[in-house]
């Protein structure tokens, strides 16, 4: 179940045109961009760019370990989120990994590596719900799994008893687990970081890419019993990040005001997009855990990919093309994509 979700550079290319004038509605990074703290530490920075950086990112790790509530020895720090968790899994052995399908734009880096993926369908008949049942048989099947919680697309996170269910069945069975928690501050549920810490076959991993718009500067943790990360740490590189990407990631969990902005800007703009997709006419769609969207064409048009794409605007099909994921970005852009597909629907009506 491997999908084509558009890279915007390969789109700029193609279309020969900057990066900057393309609307790349395929990812979940937060449209409020980085925090004002975060590019001021840039800025500060920047002065001892002739620097080594820390190789054991003690600052970044002591700001990750204060915001996860756990010792600073259960965190283990890295760059995108799929070069860590690449790492983690080649460090374990591990050969058959099973995530959900569909999977999000930041496993891309995933699917390049030699680890055979396996996957298990969401129920695009319930608003890309979690099917437990079928999630654990596949399990079965795999030494290695990563369970989003929550997935981009679902309109809700697995409930804690059916997370307890997979937890109990990965320990039983030896299968390393994976928790991807990157959209986890969208949804306010609370992490799992503090109860696995005792797990040596169970990790939290998350990127801060997403939720603090750091792409170009990308950091991510795992989050583990001290035995565990020990194992990866001596069986497997893991590049840390560079000074800015530290320091940004630092001064992001530092600000205190910029999870409430988030809320509140989703909340204003999640609203606008709500009441313009309801007035096109042949869709359905409903709002997932994070705060973003899922369409769903009930008369089908006539290549609508195409239509974005001649808008300079690139969108995630999901897989299906009768199914569109529309992460919220700024306003301008949020206007012309339900301008765009107010459009589509209505050349055909």
């Amino acid at each position: 179940m491997k999908r084509d979700i558009p890279d915007i550079h390969d789109f700029a290319a193609r279309k020969n045109i900057s990066v900057p004038r393309i609307m790349d509605f395929t990812t979940t990074v937060n449209p409020l961009g980085p925090s004002a703290k975060a590019r001021n530490a840039v800025r500060k920075n920047v002065k001892v760019m002739d620097r080594h950086p820390d190789a054991e990112a003690r600052f970044l790790i002591r700001a990750i370990a204060r915001s996860e509530g756990v010792p600073e020895k259960n965190v283990l720090v890295g760059e995108t989120f799929a070069a860590l968790a690449t790492s983690i899994l080649q460090a374990h052995g591990a050969s058959g990994v099973l995530c959900a399908a569909p999977y999000p734009a930041y496993y891309r880096g995933l699917l390049n590596d030699p680890l055979k993926l396996h996957f298990c369908p969401l129920d695009r008949t319930d608003s890309f719900r979690l099917d437990i049942t079928a999630w654990l048989d596949e399990m079965r099947r795999c030494d290695a799994a990563i369970l989003a919680c929550p997935s981009f697309v679902s309109a809700a996170p697995p409930a804690q008893d059916a997370i307890d269910t997979i937890l109990r069945e990965a320990a039983g069975r030896g299968t390393l687990l994976i928790i991807d928690e990157t959209l986890r501050r969208y949804s306010q549920m609370p992490s799992l970081s503090a109860a696995i810490t005792g797990s040596d076959r169970c990790l939290v991993l998350s990127s801060l890419s997403e939720y603090y718009a750091l792409a170009g500067l990308p950091v991510s943790y795992a989050i583990g019993s001290d035995a565990a990360l020990r194992g990866i740490r001596q069986r497997s590189f893991i590049s840390t990040p560079g000074t800015l990407a530290a320091a940004a990631a630092v001064e992001s969990l530092r600000d205190r005001t910029y999870p409430q902005r988030t809320r509140s800007f989703m909340e204003s703009e999640g609203s606008f997009v709500e009441e313009g997709l309801r007035r096109i006419p042949g869709i359905t769609f409903f709002t997932t855990s994070g705060g973003s969207f899922v369409i769903t064409f009930v008369d089908h048009p006539v290549k609508p990919l195409e239509t974005f794409s001649r808008y300079r605007i690139i969108v995630d099909d999901t897989g299906d093309a009768k199914t569109l994921f529309f992460p919220v970005k700024d306003h301008k852009w949020n206007a012309r994509y339900v301008k765009t597909l107010k459009n589509i629907m209505g050349a055909q009506r």
